[in-house]
């Protein structure tokens, strides 16, 4: 796996395995990837519960000048932190690529301190607002990106990890070629041994509704996230998106953990196979 990063936005700029053809967040140059980190990168939406009704808070958004933020590098790992005293919240994530196994991930941990001396209720989406299927080569996503989104869908997203590639290959030739291999996505909540599994949004229009931007997340922020678990989403003919919710109520000092593994896998059913094994925290 390949990883690039940024100081703009949560960091990572573009990542995928083998070459820039198989990207899980399309390769961007420098110039570039200091314009759309903060867009296309990975986002953290925090919806926090006020008597004037909820209240929301993009940690790492470059519109939050009351907001102070560090990047820690390390050999294999980067963090980044952000802390709103007015709201009461810090907000930790932590990359590192999978070590030890023999297909490849990108880890990323989210952890929400209460650093206010109340309880903070919070509802949070947590992931990317645009995750590119297997098979979608960097050509194809820079000149014709419109068409090739009509080969794109995601697959088994009712088993709880979506499992991303194009239906078939979609170059111009004689011959058409079915994909095994896929990306996944898989997120859950907590700090031990259970797994948590959190409920995935791969149709984008549920997060940020008709902002087709991805500004705001306008979906997210009128709908509270029982109500969003439960809407249909479209899993085919549009780049998807791999977002995951989670509900938390925090007591002061309080800490809640949200695990990511995102990644590749040559079948769906070696993901599936494994996946009670690296869907949890103490894997």
């Amino acid at each position: 796996m390949w990883v690039f990063y940024t100081n703009r936005g949560q960091a990572i700029t573009s990542f995928g395995v083998g070459t820039k053809d198989s990207p899980l967040m399309e390769f961007q140059p420098a110039n570039k990837a200091y314009r759309n980190t903060s867009l296309t990168g990975f986002r953290t939406f925090i919806k926090l519960a006020g008597t004037d009704g909820p209240s929301l808070y993009e940690p790492f958004s470059p519109w939050l000048p009351d907001e102070s933020t560090q990047m820690f590098v390390g050999l294999n790992e980067l963090e980044l932190q952000a802390t709103s005293s007015s709201r009461g919240i810090q907000t930790n994530v932590l990359y590192f690529v999978l070590p030890g196994e023999d297909f490849a991930a990108l880890v990323r941990r989210v952890r929400v301190t209460n650093i206010s001396d109340r309880p903070i209720a919070i509802e949070m989406l947590d992931g990317m607002p645009r995750v590119i299927p297997f098979g979608a080569d960097n050509s194809g996503l820079k000149q014709i990106g419109r068409t090739l989104e009509a080969w794109m869908e995601v697959f088994h997203l009712e088993r709880g990890i979506p499992f991303y590639r194009l239906r078939a290959s979609a170059g111009d030739t004689a011959e058409v070629v079915e994909f095994q291999a896929g990306h996944f996505y898989l997120a859950f909540q907590g700090n031990g041994g259970s797994s948590g599994r959190l409920p995935a949004f791969v149709d984008p229009k549920l997060v940020f509704g008709e902002d087709t931007s991805l500004t705001l997340p306008q979906n997210f922020a009128r709908t509270n996230l029982a109500d969003l678990v439960s809407q249909p989403q479209i899993t085919v003919g549009r780049t998807p998106s791999g977002f995951f919710g989670m509900g938390a109520t925090l007591e002061p000092g309080e800490t809640t953990t949200l695990n990511a593994l995102i990644g590749h896998t040559s079948s769906d059913e070696r993901l599936y196979a494994m996946a009670d094994r690296i869907g949890r925290a103490s894997y």
